[in-house]
């Protein structure tokens, strides 16, 4: 068995194969332009090596190839393994060698590959994301170029039925006039690609057992639901809710000074696309549920908004934790008085 360390750019990866007694066999450089020729190395290394890639987001596809040539691919967080093995002198040769080293010393430190479906539907939600981000910065380039000529409209949603036929009756100078009309025209295009997205997860909804058991908890809709599902992925891979919690980046940081400890703010170290679809979906929920709502007036009162929305965030997720693992449907509970 051989452990190959592979330090990948963009254009090549540097490839570095060990015996398990630490010997260097093989050290190559070979170029993602010749894909043939990667597929051919990998099938000539014996059937039982392992590979060790760094997360880098653009590992997927030689990962995918490499498994589909029948070799295990082992996935290394970035930080940790810097961490533990800092090199003053930074080379692909010597980086691929301490991912091998690693591996074979059972010190590497692992990251989680996520399937290709997951992987797939994660790329899904963040491109609807991005349609959304791109139609807000859109959506406030018209609202700045009107208050640039003095207009002044009342509307909550300058983007509704009225709204629309206010901005269609406006008769601005030029280029404003034009600026405004086609920014119009591409807001109106990403709004039909988003809604196609919305129909292919309203489908899917109705033949996913967990995206069902998900849509039960008050808060969590068709788009956060999926959203939750592609990037978690394996909910066994979290021993606990904690360990999702952190994952996440809502547990808060830590100071220690002498034999005093302090806990700070959450430390938004973790999955941002579920910290924030746990928190928008916090506002929702508190509304829905009296118990949530309880919860937080409680925590409001005695430490503010913010901390009261972190703490309704902290009963989603052990919610969602529940539901996935024991695969049972949101129980809404009785408000306590005493």
């Amino acid at each position: 068995m051989y452990t190959i360390g592979c330090d990948q750019h963009k254009k090549y990866s540097y490839l570095v194969s060990k015996d398990q007694n630490g010997n260097t066999i093989d050290q190559q450089k070979l170029y993602h332009s010749d894909k043939e020729k990667i597929r051919d190395y990998f099938k000539s290394v014996p059937k039982d090596s392992i590979v060790v890639l760094e997360s880098c987001g653009f590992d997927h596809w030689l990962g995918d190839m490499v498994e589909e040539i029948g070799l295990t691919v082992k996935l290394a967080h970035t930080a940790k393994t810097k961490a533990i093995a800092e090199e003053k002198i930074k080379t692909d040769k010597i980086s691929a060698n301490v991912l091998a080293d690693l591996l074979r010393a059972n010190m590497l430190p692992e990251a989680y590959r996520a399937p290709r479906e997951t992987r797939d539907a994660r790329a899904m939600m963040r491109y609807r994301l991005r349609l959304i981000s791109i139609r807000t910065n859109l959506k406030n380039k018209i609202h700045s170029t009107i208050d640039y000529q003095g207009i002044q409209q009342s509307f909550t949603d300058l983007y509704g039925k009225s709204g629309r036929i206010f901005l269609a009756q406006l008769n601005l100078k030029e280029p404003y006039n034009s600026i405004i009309k086609n920014y119009l025209s591409i807001i109106d295009e990403l709004t039909v690609l988003i809604n196609k997205v919305d129909v292919h997860l309203r489908k899917h909804l109705k033949i996913n057992k967990d995206a069902q058991l998900l849509n039960t908890i008050p808060g969590i809709g068709v788009i956060t639901t999926h959203t939750i599902l592609a990037e978690i992925g394996d909910i066994s891979r979290f021993k606990n809710r904690h360990k999702l919690a952190r994952y996440i980046g809502i547990v808060p940081s830590l100071h220690q000074s002498g034999q005093v400890l302090y806990q700070g703010r959450i430390t938004k170290q973790g999955n941002k696309y579920l910290r924030t679809a746990f928190v928008e979906a916090a506002h929702t929920a508190m509304k829905n549920d009296p118990y949530l709502k309880s919860h937080f007036d409680k925590i409001c009162n005695k430490k503010g908004y913010g901390v009261a929305i972190v703490a309704v965030t902290h009963k989603l997720v052990k919610s969602v934790y529940k539901i996935l693992t024991e695969k049972v449907e949101y129980r809404y509970r009785a408000i306590y008085n005493g």
